[in-house]
């Protein structure tokens, strides 16, 4: 910006109470120790120790690397072409994501999904809290869906007959979301995809006392 005590003096006089006098204008050196102040606050927000959730069990999750270090190289034989890592969020609550993206495009194409809800506290577990708490059994012409189990997790299975495309979900301690899709693909190879990803080690994560 190149006036910010322009955008100071407009500010003011939105927000002033009818009927009040115009405030004094602002003097350079009084604008840019606003600025300042101000872009102080906004990076402060960002900071995962100011997360208002913490007081409910909120906590830091885990860096984008970090998960991105979690997804396989590859997954029932289909090689990782693709992967990133990110952090997004504001006012501390980050959530921490990691894909990876997997087949050559000539053939079966898979996408694994990570997302770390810690930051979410409670709200995390929310993710899953229907069918989690629940058992789906639905198979028609068209597909099916359903829960069962991989690895020794409850999960949500997705399945499209015409676009031979589907997707399991998995939550992992109220906290980690895995979410296996796949497209061009049977549903017993995006099964094997599945079994091929290490829940145990998103689990033995989850339980880490917090600070650790």
């Amino acid at each position: 910006m190149k006036n910010p005590s322009a955008f100071l003096l407009l500010l003011a006089s939105l927000t002033a109470p009818l009927g009040a006098q115009n405030p004094p204008p602002l003097v350079p050196a009084e604008a840019k120790d606003a600025m300042a102040a101000f872009s102080k606050m906004l990076q402060s927000f960002t900071d995962d120790t100011n997360n208002p959730l913490a007081a409910l069990g909120a906590q830091k999750p885990v860096g984008a690397g970090e998960l991105k270090a979690m997804l396989p190289a590859e997954t029932d034989g289909l090689r990782r072409t693709n992967a990133r890592g990110e952090k997004t969020g504001a006012f501390g609550a980050n959530v921490v994501t990691a894909t990876g993206e997997y087949g050559d495009g000539e053939g079966p194409r898979v996408q694994i999904k990570i997302t770390d809800l810690a930051a979410m506290g409670p709200f995390g577990a929310l993710a899953g809290f229907g069918w989690m708490q629940s058992e789906v059994e639905s198979e028609g012409d068209h597909g099916y869906e359903r829960t069962s189990t991989q690895g020794g997790f409850k999960t949500l299975e997705k399945y499209t007959n015409a676009t031979r495309s589907g997707t399991i979900t998995v939550v992992i301690g109220n906290r980690f979301i895995v979410e296996v899709e796949g497209r061009d693909i049977d549903p017993t190879r995006l099964q094997a995809c599945a079994r091929a990803f290490d829940f145990a080690a998103l689990d033995t994560l989850a339980k880490k006392p917090a600070g650790e």
